[in-house]
């Protein structure tokens, strides 16, 4: 099992992608995210709402065997 996984780990390839120009400790979600998380968020509510609309409108009757 140990060989195995050793092959496995020189053969796969760097899980880094290479060295660029790039600074990934900047990179920041902007306003385009924080639209999109209040978008989702606001969706989410309007769901529950809904749901919860509908939940009161059942009616569950139990059967008597």
């Amino acid at each position: 099992m140990f060989r195995l996984l050793s092959i496995v780990h020189i053969t796969s390839p760097d899980p880094f992608p290479s060295p660029s120009g790039f600074d990934s400790s900047k990179v920041t979600p902007g306003a385009v995210g924080g639209l999109v998380f209040l978008g989702l968020t606001f969706a989410v509510v309007v769901l529950l709402f809904s749901f919860n609309r509908h939940m009161k409108r059942v009616s569950f009757e139990e059967s008597e065997d």
